[in-house]
């Protein structure tokens, strides 16, 4: 029997070079979207090439777009998304955790330093943070709604 996972990896092809180095990586230049987490941003600026590589190399039918955290997320449940596929382009230090929590949003479940340039899903629908981060950095990812 396995033990329940939260986040899995998967044999996606990498995202190539040039498409990571074409990207804006002034952070700051980036229209803030969604979710009322002061720390966390949805974003789709600049994303026209990676949603046109990601639909034709990954998935077709997925909406394609980025993470922005600043300094850590606190413990929450992603609203209206089940499950997500994201590929990390800057961790935002070398020890960054995502913890997965129990109901009582207290009891860790599961911990993981989830490994840059490689595709994950990741179980967005259970409580989850993002911590350790490194002081000035920020961690910045391509991801897609699943479900």
């Amino acid at each position: 029997m396995y033990e329940y996972e939260y986040v899995r990896y998967l044999n996606l092809p990498q995202i190539p070079q040039s498409i990571l180095d074409s990207l804006n990586m002034n952070l700051d230049d980036y229209e803030k979207k969604s979710v009322p987490l002061e720390t966390y941003v949805w974003t789709d600026s600049f994303n026209e090439e990676i949603n046109r590589w990601c639909r034709e190399n990954i998935c077709s039918t997925v909406y394609w777009g980025f993470q922005i955290i600043d300094g850590g997320v606190a413990v929450h449940k992603d609203v209206g998304t089940l499950t997500k596929l994201n590929y990390i382009i800057l961790p935002g230090g070398d020890n960054v955790v995502t913890e997965f929590y129990k109901e009582d949003k207290t009891t860790i479940a599961s911990s993981v330093i989830i490994e840059p340039n490689r595709w994950h899903i990741l179980k967005a629908d259970s409580y989850h943070s993002v911590k350790n981060m490194d002081p000035g950095k920020k961690r910045f990812s391509v991801t897609g709604r699943i479900f």
